[in-house]
């Protein structure tokens, strides 16, 4: 090679460096930073539970009323009746909103009340929501936008994220996304919890091929309400939220079909009638929508119904915002602070368990106390994230060998766990958005109310009790070999052996299927930027 041709070569590399590094500079929209309102007071070793729950943020209300939506047709019936009452303004943000009955009535009713002169404001993961990624789904916003009275916001854009995590050589960078799920009327009613807007989140168990159960919870606080809406407008106001602009000429308007959306599911849940088609004005597309809703019998006058009890209890709300691999964030500081004040008991629910070796150290701290620890968790026969069950496949043994106290559950029904709730010592509980993987604790926004109520933590945690103790075929308690002393019981590779896991309940190729992915991830945890995230 001449020495022009690598003069050359050497300046395009340059060229190439100085493009990347100014890329670098000017597409990296690093997220909101942490409100300094929403962060811990000092932490001390030693402080009792109740100090800990001072350390949170004093956003809260001593006497908040509550109302725990744990039933799915109450769940969807709550956000109707919520909906249906607002007057000024309506705050969405959602990490998934489908386009089946659930989200067309929706954003049907959003539709509506922005007809009738109410506010609304709308935040959408643009990774989570398929609204972002179909033609029809932009129609159906820029329906919503074209009124005049809605902002719509999609948070990090696909093309955005694609650059941002190409140019960093990192996963983290390319799915960190909006996981936050807040409902917020007038400023003074809001419903946040675990449920995103979809068929699997409202339907029964018999009404749809996969159905979820999860947790919710309403509150009736104007001052525990402006936490929640403080933790909307920091997503929202963030420069990886773009606004979607107005069509000038709107070629394709869903106005009719989300207005007969919200006629529909208007009639089922407050009459539990259907409307008749409208004729070729209608086209199949009613047909279709009435026939989903015959299918949620569950929801036919449910608003008819006695409401279910409020509780009142001591509320607070924690709040971490989108970041990239920084895992020191508001919410697992406080969840790390818990776990090491517990004395009697932990219990914990989450769909998803990828714990990294610093949280097994929190854990064990537990187990050095001799509290108990009780996680309950979906199986390969249950959940619906292969990835994080492969890494739970390779996680669970060394889990139970590191935590002496833990008592690990695995759900083995179709029915999918997807609520995220914590009680401790009876009387704290944790009900929110938060998982127990990566992509909660270092990457995705999250919010969790951290309520002090020792009646709302048993009638939280009262249901997965009854189902640990019917047991299987059910319910499994994965367990390990352990040596006299209570020692794991270990193999010729270090490795602790298995008394009862998955491959004892699971069907076989099934489990072949995850072992194969397990090889492939650890494989690509040896590529740039993916280490680190894993």
């Amino acid at each position: 090679m001449t020495k022009k041709r690598i003069a050359l070569w050497s300046l395009a590399v340059l060229v190439v460096a100085v493009v990347v590094l100014v890329a670098r500079q000017h597409y990296l929209h690093r997220p909101a930073a942490f409100d300094p309102e929403m962060q811990l007071a000092p932490y001390h070793p030693g402080m009792s539970l109740r100090q800990i729950y001072e350390s949170f943020p004093d956003n809260g209300a001593q006497q908040t009323r509550l109302r725990l939506l744990q039933d799915n047709t109450l769940a969807w019936s709550a956000r109707w009746e919520l909906l249906a009452g607002a007057k000024h303004s309506i705050d969405v943000s959602y990490f998934i909103l489908k386009q089946d009955v659930f989200g067309m009535a929706f954003l049907g009713h959003l539709l509506h009340k922005a007809e009738q002169g109410v506010k609304v404001r709308i935040l959408l993961d643009a990774y989570g929501s398929k609204l972002s990624r179909r033609p029809e789904g932009n129609d159906l916003i820029d329906t919503l936008v074209n009124t005049g009275n809605v902002d719509v916001r999609m948070f990090r854009p696909l093309y955005t994220r694609a650059l941002e995590g190409l140019l960093n050589l990192s996963l983290a960078v390319t799915v960190a996304s909006e996981h936050d799920k807040i409902l917020v009327v007038d400023g003074e009613r809001a419903i946040t919890g675990g449920r995103n807007i979809a068929t699997e989140y409202f339907a029964q168990p018999d009404e749809a091929e996969m159905v979820f159960t999860d947790l919710g919870v309403e509150i009736d606080n104007a001052t525990v309400v402006a936490a929640l809406r403080a933790a909307f407008e920091t997503q929202y106001l963030s420069d990886s939220a773009q606004s979607v602009t107005r069509e000038r000429l709107n070629l394709a308007s869903q106005r009719r079909i989300l207005q007969r959306a919200y006629r529909a599911m208007d009639a089922w849940v407050r009459q539990g009638r259907l409307p008749q088609t409208a004729g070729e004005e209608a086209g199949g597309e009613d047909e279709k929508l009435l026939q989903s809703l015959r299918r949620t019998a569950s929801l036919k006058g449910a608003l008819e119904r006695p409401p279910t009890p409020y509780f009142k209890a001591e509320t607070r709300v924690l709040d971490s915002t989108t970041r990239f691999k920084a895992p020191d964030d508001v919410i697992t500081q406080a969840v790390t602070r818990l776990v090491k004040s517990a004395r009697e008991e932990i219990f914990i629910q989450n769909p998803y368990v990828v714990i990294p070796d610093e949280a097994i150290d929190v854990l064990r701290s537990a187990a050095q106390h001799e509290v108990p620890v009780i996680l309950f968790t979906n199986s390969p026969a249950s959940a619906d994230s292969v990835v994080s069950q492969a890494f739970f496949l390779e996680q669970w043994p060394k889990l139970l060998a590191g935590v002496s106290s833990l008592k690990l559950y695995a759900n083995a029904e179709q029915q999918m766990i997807h609520s995220k709730l914590a009680s401790f010592d009876h009387v704290l509980s944790l009900v929110g958005t938060y998982n127990l993987s990566p992509l909660s604790m270092a990457t995705n926004s999250e919010v969790v109310l951290a309520i002090w109520s020792r009646e709302l933590a048993d009638e939280l945690t009262r249901e997965p009790r009854r189902r640990l103790a019917a047991g299987k075929p059910k319910v499994y308690r994965y367990a390990i070999e352990r040596n006299p002393d209570g020692s794991p019981r270990l193999d010729e590779d270090g490795e602790p052996v298995v008394a009862f896991g998955p491959e004892d309940h699971v069907d076989l190729d099934d489990m072949k299927k995850l072992e194969v992915l397990r090889k492939a991830l650890q494989t690509a945890d040896l590529l740039p930027g993916v280490s680190s995230f894993f």
